[in-house]
């Protein structure tokens, strides 16, 4: 074989390479640009598509913490006891059967079949007052002034919608086999607008809570009206009354309106800059965390900086296990705000940090806050497990078919996710406020 003609398919065998390699790098790259969409500091854990590649160490013990009730269910008095005797033998059919008086005793909980819809037709007399002249129609507290449905099916309907978070036409199924109850789904959608219009009195008490609390969590999320980019927002006060307000605007304007002019109380979120012109804000300590763990892998120096701040983070939250006093918290936000200045201006002179020390710099007098307010999270994760359930029924129903949907939308989600954090039979709940709205008012 000629020397030269090896030596050139050598030279093009390389070049294929190189083009190969430049090929497969540009793939790469593309690849992880689109793999921080679903992967990045901002997404929180319970959205993450992918496993953390490492854990933190832990010195706690596998297994349910101290105090946990566990999951036997505590044994119930019977409301009825049935006798069961048999009256033929199971072995040969014969009847002569003797009972021995020794039965096998077994409880079980079980609920009545579905009930099907009832028909009633109430007769609201008119009525004069003797003594002032006064004419009026009788009110009854289950039959609401407009519409042919009552209210355990208005509270019926709504929990399959919103508790279950049920899809119009699957609801039209369930009722017409479980209940015999035939409806569209548009006849659906106006039994919930009819329940949405009975909730926006305390809906906008909701808002009147949250003038009067002590700080609000506050998040945000993409959302879409027939297809249309909107955003919903989440307040969260720390007496756990929920908002939600679904807005055409991501900027500080939905937040003014929500919290008023005049707010001067602290408000927890993420880095946003639609929340910077308050004068009291907690930054987020797990957005922090997780944007340092994202530069751990990319020099030591990274890795130095993520332990710093989990460092600082674990000391702090020991420091308020000791339940200190006003006094301390002040001397120790003051210390520890002066050690995140150290921080910042030790890690600014490395280049591929700059992300993260950028980040923490533009937080500096907002990441302690929370020591001069006793009871108060550095995180906004109630803020984000709260606005969880509104994420989960975004991907169910992909977006709003109408402006009208939406707000009704958040009227009752509002009061729902209130009453639930704050331990209350959303059921009763439900039914007293369409009694009182409906059919008293």
């Amino acid at each position: 074989m000629n020397p030269n003609n090896y030596i050139t398919r050598l030279e093009e065998t390389i070049i294929q390479q190189q083009l190969l390699i430049e090929k497969l790098l540009e793939e790469n790259l593309e690849l992880k640009k689109k793999l921080t969409f679903y992967e990045n500091p901002n997404t929180p854990p319970s959205a993450r598509k992918f496993p953390k590649k490492k854990k933190r160490e832990s010195n706690k013990k596998r297994g349910a913490p101290k105090g946990h009730k566990g999951a036997t269910r505590p044994k119930l008095e019977p409301d009825e006891i049935i006798e069961v005797t048999a009256k033929e033998c199971e072995n040969c059919g014969g009847h002569n059967v003797q009972d021995l008086d020794n039965p096998d005793k077994r409880t079980i909980e079980d609920i009545p079949p579905p009930q099907k819809i009832k028909v009633i037709q109430y007769n609201l007399h008119r009525v004069r007052c003797k003594d002032c002249g006064h004419e009026f129609v009788s009110k009854h507290p289950d039959c609401p002034k407009v519409g042919n449905f009552g209210i355990f099916l208005l509270v019926y309907v709504t929990m399959l919608k919103f508790h279950l978070r049920g899809v119009l036409r699957k609801i039209q199924d369930f009722l017409l086999f479980a209940n015999n109850f035939e409806i569209s789904p548009k006849g659906i959608m106006d039994m919930l607008l009819r329940v949405g219009d009975a909730c926006k009195t305390d809906y906008e008490k909701t808002i009147t809570k949250i003038h009067q609390a002590d700080w609000v969590h506050i998040d945000e999320t993409g959302i879409k009206i027939n297809g249309d980019p909107n955003w919903l927002w989440l307040f969260r006060t720390n007496n756990d009354d929920v908002l939600v307000a679904i807005e055409k605007s991501r900027g500080g304007k939905v937040p003014k309106e929500i919290l008023g002019e005049k707010w001067d109380k602290p408000i927890i979120v993420d880095g946003w800059k639609a929340y910077w012109k308050y004068p009291i804000i907690q930054r987020c300590w797990a957005h922090l965390l997780r944007k340092v763990e994202a530069f751990e892998d990319k020099s030591d120096s990274g890795k130095q900086l993520s332990e710093d701040l989990h460092h600082c983070y674990k000391r702090l939250k020991e420091f308020l296990e000791k339940e200190p006093t006003m006094d301390e918290r002040k001397e120790k936000k003051s210390s520890v705000e002066k050690e995140m200045k150290d921080i910042v201006k030790k890690y600014r002179e490395y280049e591929e940090l700059s992300e993260p020390v950028v980040y923490i710099e533009n937080g500096l007098g907002k990441w302690f806050t929370f020591l001069l307010y006793p009871g108060m999270e550095p995180t906004n994760n109630l803020g984000e497990q709260a606005i969880r359930e509104h994420v989960i029924v975004k991907k169910i129903i992909g977006c709003f078919r109408s402006k009208e949907g939406a707000e009704n939308y958040q009227y009752i989600a509002s009061l729902l996710a209130s009453w639930k954090l704050q331990g209350k039979n959303i059921f009763e709940k439900l039914e007293e406020t369409l009694r009182k709205e409906l059919c008293l008012s």
